[in-house]
């Protein structure tokens, strides 16, 4: 899985061409004062091992109306923002606020937790250990919302079910289609089977991890799988009408599109790959279909909240970004719904989480050799850190309405000053830490930026993670 955090990925090459970098000017003590003030006044504390629907309940009520709620994270591995994800996810089922669950995650793993959610089919610890579901997500707490939401169906009849937006697994993606298309046009079927190759081999169970194949297999097999994968995505586009009447017709024409993102999203990931050519727009592709996936897959009166990190959620960015043609799944969908879309962000200020300890951003490129998960102890609670601030509230929890901020002139200053949010995704280089380096594109935001709420923890601790069997 590829970094999630914006700040890796953020414009290094227009940042060092600029004659000065963007000045890093924190908050004063007196417009940090007024913030804790208006945060201590206008933030719901709560408590972090006990709160429940009646505590929920107001946020739920600020996000209703929304056609899809972003609710992000600020680490993969922190054990409190998925529980309270999660808890919030149940709240918004139960107010009849969302009927989709939207995850950061591929197509085939969102299929398999939806057959078992709305039908009950599959083993869901099978399902969740999985090989099509990412590594940093195999714990309690997603499990337990995956059971609730089963449960929810068993009894309710307004069903919920789950989808997988990212396009992360080409080869799965590309045999389920392709199984569909053999159905139909067998002469087409046999000719995409040839382009597409060692990708989906004959007589292997399934396919194994794309990127893995991708970064290793020849050249040419490359270019003919990506070929073929436009060809599949094209067949579907003209395909006869008796294909288009099936059932199975829509879900198959998804998985050709997310192959087909697959070899987009990798394409100068190779190590002969021309990298001069991956501009900040590249980096925003993953997002871009991400958020087409999200839309193009809910119904027409659906409702769906997303479960992804900080950074794919939020929606706006620094005009900088906007200009090179970088995109976030959140700053598409405010584009596209207008208020019709709300996020969710995180922050925390000390404690513990899971990611791969990495040795420098270099590493980043070895994601095809497996992720080994370590505890993590990191700050978020120094001047210039957003744990800094909200630890003066007093509180342990608590989370702000950023709509509610009054206008002052201190308050207004305070908007506009950059704040680190301890934002990890599945790698981390501990050495680099929060460390501001305009020409590696390692820059903090300004603390209004991205979310409409914020939820802070005082302490967070390491997600539950399952065991699993070494490979």
């Amino acid at each position: 899985m590829r970094l999630a955090v914006l700040a890796a990925l953020l414009l290094p090459t227009a940042l060092a061409a600029q004659s000065a970098p963007p000045a890093l000017v924190l908050a004063t003590a007196q417009e940090e004062a007024a913030a804790v003030d208006w945060i201590r006044a206008s933030g719901h504390a709560f408590d972090p091992g006990a709160y429940g629907e009646a505590e929920l309940a107001p946020l739920v009520a600020r996000l209703s109306g929304a056609r899809i709620v972003g609710i992000g994270e600020a680490t993969h591995g922190g054990h409190q923002d998925q529980a309270f994800k999660a808890e919030l996810i149940k709240a918004l089922v139960r107010a009849g606020q969302i009927d989709v669950l939207v995850l950061e995650a591929n197509r085939a793993a969102g299929a398999a937790f939806d057959g078992y959610v709305r039908g009950g089919t599959g083993d869901p610890a099978r399902l969740v250990r999985g090989g099509a579901f990412f590594r940093i997500w195999k714990d309690d707490e997603f499990a337990g919302l995956l059971l609730w939401l089963r449960g929810w169906n068993q009894q309710s009849e307004r069903q919920v079910r789950v989808v997988g937006i990212d396009d992360q697994d080409g080869g799965r993606d590309a045999a389920m289609a392709l199984g569909f298309v053999s159905r139909f046009d067998s002469t087409a079927a046999r000719h995409l089977r040839g382009g597409l190759g060692s990708l989906i081999p004959a007589g292997k169970i399934e396919p194994g991890r794309f990127l893995d194949w991708y970064l290793q297999a020849p050249k040419a097999d490359v270019g003919k799988a990506a070929a073929a994968s436009g060809e599949l995505r094209a067949w579907f586009a003209a395909a006869p009408a008796r294909a288009r009447s099936d059932a199975g017709f829509d879900a198959a024409r998804w998985a050709a599109e997310t192959a087909w993102q697959a070899f987009q999203v990798f394409e100068f990931e190779r190590a002969d790959a021309d990298k001069a050519r991956a501009d900040a727009s590249y980096y925003g592709r993953r997002d871009r279909f991400m958020a087409a996936n999200a839309i193009g897959m809910l119904g027409g009166a659906e409702r769906a909240a997303i479960w992804a990190h900080d950074s794919h959620v939020m929606e706006d960015l620094p005009q900088i970004a906007r200009d090179m043609g970088f995109a976030t799944l959140g700053t598409l969908l405010r584009e596209k719904l207008g208020d019709g879309y709300a996020t969710l962000g995180f922050t925390w200020s000390g404690g513990a989480f899971h990611a791969s300890r990495l040795a420098s951003a270099e590493d980043m490129a070895k994601a095809s050799q497996g992720q080994s998960l370590q505890v993590l102890r990191l700050p978020n609670n120094r001047p210039g850190e957003l744990g800094h601030l909200f630890d003066q509230t007093g509180a342990q929890a608590l989370w702000i309405d950023l709509s509610t901020r009054p206008k002052g002139a201190l308050l207004d200053a305070w908007a506009g000053r950059p704040y680190w949010r301890g934002w990890a995704g599945w790698g981390v280089v501990p050495a680099d830490w929060q460390k501001y380096n305009p020409e590696t594109g390692d820059i903090p935001l300004p603390a209004t930026m991205g979310h409409d709420v914020i939820v802070w923890f005082r302490t967070i601790s390491p997600s539950r993670l399952w065991p699993i069997p070494a490979k």
